[in-house]
């Protein structure tokens, strides 16, 4: 018989454990928007399965769970219980429902939850008033109809009656726009309902990337607070007073209400092979010189700055590729340098550009105008930024044939106006006349100077002829004395045209405008061989040569980006070094070869 009974009350155990139920509950039934909610769900009994939250996700997000299992023993029974807590951020506010959850084949019972709107009122017909939001969100956008890959200013408020810990305020990504975050935070204070608030603002720009109705999630804030007295957890401190408040954090989620745009497609109307929806578009050009007029060889600098309020700097179009250069101008652009700024809480994209002009040849060289298209957002029409046609003056270069032909034209006058007429024949001659009988003077007619005598001259011929050998019997004796130097037979080198120092000028003042070091430094060897007659033997003779301080170490630094690599800007040497020093003068053994006389 005890057997029996045994065996029985294990059977009702198992059948109470089988049909064991799940209950829920709120830790309160109205709330704030913004705040949260724990759901507590338990489970009679020892379970390994987990409930079903997916009901959940349509109206909250679950910040946090956490699980326990219970054993309890009161008046001589026992009880075993599993427990699962929930922290729910509710989406939306009005009047919600916590739907039935199941559990291990059990389901709970449907619960209540009135969430009241930042302005805090409770619904009507409610028992007790729900409290005002502690946290809340505003957002704005304006456009509300922007035009496509235009810009959208969001503004993003936060309110804020009690501190926030590790809080975080983030716009989610969307695949449909471009976010970018302007200026910094600023802060203020604000009454809304009799209760004041701490306010946080933040700048957004949006730029969407296609036409159309967006709909995109408003910016969202995760932070805790701390729990004050009364609520849960906070009168079981063992600290209790002012520390009890701080020893739990209660966490909390606010989302912003959602941003819907109608983005306008670019208009039918405006040209131009890229779009530029703005509030303004500046364009400027900046000359070097100034006047326009430089020689051959010598670049002339064009500093393009290209600047739009409402765009991003990545959004402005190459400016250096719709300019037009005529045919012998040769353009060198250089990097472009973007940025963007805030004035006045306005986005100003800048897209600045430098261009290196140079031309081999002298001539006038005439650049047509530039004209950037972009539309007016605020106007909804079409507009243009232009810089007027410019026209270079380039001269001969120094040691060209226009101006060395143009320098030596006077020589060549004073020279021809002093050699004396060829006599003509006296065959040809006719009769003197009056007028040239009289230029002879009498008196050189009487006495006519007589001509050097022969023997004069064949003297003299002969002691220079003793000169020169006296002098070739001396280097032969020199020679003589000296040993001879090992031959080495080499194969000749092919002969290769002279570099042309005007063109290697150039050409090393271009590299030095594209900030290309090791064209730079190729083409100024090349230049100081045309120019001297010798290619040095590397840079430390070309700086030792022109012996200028400041220009050696340029030199240098050269050097250093040719074998050490790097970034290098080649303004500075190209304004140093405008031209070379005349060629270094050799000493009389480099001259003659000679080995001196007297060792």
């Amino acid at each position: 018989m005890p057997r029996v009974l045994l065996l029985l009350l294990l059977g009702c155990a198992a059948a109470a454990q089988a049909f064991a139920g799940v209950t829920a509950s709120l830790d309160a039934s109205q709330v704030a928007a913004g705040d949260t909610v724990q759901l507590t769900l338990e489970h009679d009994g020892r379970t390994s399965g987990q409930p079903d939250l997916t009901p959940l996700q349509q109206d909250f997000d679950i910040l946090g769970t956490s699980s326990s299992t219970i054993f309890s023993l009161m008046n001589g029974s026992a009880s075993l219980k599993t427990e699962v807590v929930l922290t729910l951020a509710p989406k939306v506010t009005g009047n919600l429902t916590i739907p039935p959850l199941s559990w291990d084949g059990q389901q709970s019972q449907p619960l209540s939850l009135t969430v009241a709107g930042p302005g805090g009122a409770g619904q009507a017909g409610a028992t007790g008033a729900a409290p005002a939001a502690s946290v809340f969100m505003e957002t704005s956008a304006s456009p509300e109809q922007p035009y496509v890959e235009g810009a959208v200013h969001l503004t993003v408020r936060l309110f804020m009656s009690e501190i926030l810990y590790h809080a975080s305020l983030e716009l989610p990504e969307s695949g449909a726009v471009l976010a970018k975050r302007i200026g910094s935070d600023e802060e203020s204070t604000a009454e809304r309902n009799g209760r004041n608030y701490q306010v946080v603002t933040r700048q957004y720009l949006l730029f969407p990337l296609h036409s159309g109705k967006l709909t995109l999630q408003g910016p969202v804030l995760d932070a805790d607070v701390a729990v004050s007295q009364g609520q849960s957890g906070s009168g079981n401190s063992p600290f209790g007073g002012i520390f009890g408040g701080f020893q739990t954090l209660r966490p909390v989620r606010v989302r912003g209400n959602p941003i819907v745009l109608a983005v306008r497609p670019r208009p039918a109307g405006a040209g131009g092979s890229y779009w530029l929806p703005a509030r303004n578009v500046t364009l400027s050009a900046a000359w070097n010189p100034a006047q326009l007029t430089v020689r051959a060889g010598d670049p002339v600098t064009l500093d393009l700055e290209l600047q739009a309020a409402g765009l991003t700097a990545a959004q402005l179009p190459d400016v250096s590729s719709l300019l037009s250069f005529p045919s012998g101008l040769e353009a060198y652009p250089d990097q472009p340098k973007l940025d963007d700024s805030t004035q006045n809480g306005a986005l100003i994209g800048s897209r600045d550009q430098t261009i290196a002009l140079m031309a081999d040849s002298p001539g006038h060289y005439t650049i047509p105008a530039l004209t950037v298209t972009w539309w007016d957002t605020q106007s909804n029409q079409q507009r243009t930024a232009t810089l007027p046609a410019r026209t270079l003056t380039i001269l001969p270069a120094p040691g060209s044939m226009a101006s060395g032909a143009a320098a030596s034209g006077p020589a060549v006058t004073t020279t021809a106006a002093a050699t004396p007429p060829a006599p003509t024949p006296a065959a040809h001659q006719g009769p003197p006349s009056t007028a040239s009988r009289h230029a002879i003077s009498p008196a050189a007619a009487r006495n006519p100077t007589p001509p050097r005598s022969p023997s004069e001259w064949e003297w003299i011929s002969i002691g220079l002829a003793l000169v020169w050998l006296a002098t070739l019997g001396a280097w032969l004796w020199s020679r003589r004395s000296r040993p001879a130097p090992p031959t080495v037979e080499s194969t000749p080198k092919p002969t290769q045209p002279p570099p042309d120092s005007a063109k290697e000028r150039a050409a090393f003042r271009a590299a030095c405008e594209a900030n290309d070091a090791t064209g730079a430094r190729a083409h100024l060897l090349s230049w100081t061989a045309a120019r001297w007659g010798a290619a040095p033997p590397g840079i430390n003779a070309v700086a030792a040569t022109i012996g200028d301080a400041n220009v050696a170490e340029l030199l240098r630094d050269l050097d250093r980006a040719c074998y050490a690599g790097g970034t290098w800007q080649g303004r500075p040497l190209a304004a140093a070094l405008t031209e070379l020093p005349a060629p270094p003068r050799k000493t009389s053994r480099e001259r003659d070869g000679l080995a001196p006389l007297y060792p």
